[in-house]
């Protein structure tokens, strides 16, 4: 997965901002947001690792009005809002990853946050 991370300036708001480059990953481009700090970051990193043997029922769930994620034994499956609120009907989850990926991603975008807070 490729990916990079920028600030984008909007008014007084400081958004930072993710670009997936590979389009099977898109829906991860709704992280950004003006709204992270690295303690968010790191409850999910937490949240997904707690949560990589539990059964479904147990799952980690996170959200913002964009996206939601739910982790547990079978991996990491997000849910692209933004495009359930624009009318595209939802047959299975957007995007699924296998928990080492998307906390080395979480990883890198907390790192990213640190450096730009």
């Amino acid at each position: 997965m490729k990916y990079k991370f920028s600030i984008q300036k909007v008014s007084q708001a400081k958004y930072f901002d993710v670009e997936i480059e590979t389009a099977e990953h898109y829906v991860l481009n709704n992280f950004t947001d003006s709204d992270w700090t690295p303690q968010i970051v790191q409850s999910i990193i937490y949240g997904v690792d707690k949560s990589k043997n539990n059964d479904p029922e147990k799952s980690f769930v996170w959200g913002n009005e964009d996206i939601y994620i739910r982790s547990n034994k079978y991996g990491v499956f997000f849910i692209d809002l933004m495009a359930q609120r624009a009318g595209r009907k939802l047959d299975k989850q957007d995007l699924v990853l296998d928990h080492p990926e998307f906390i080395d991603f979480m990883k890198d975008f907390k790192k990213f946050v640190e450096q730009n807070s």
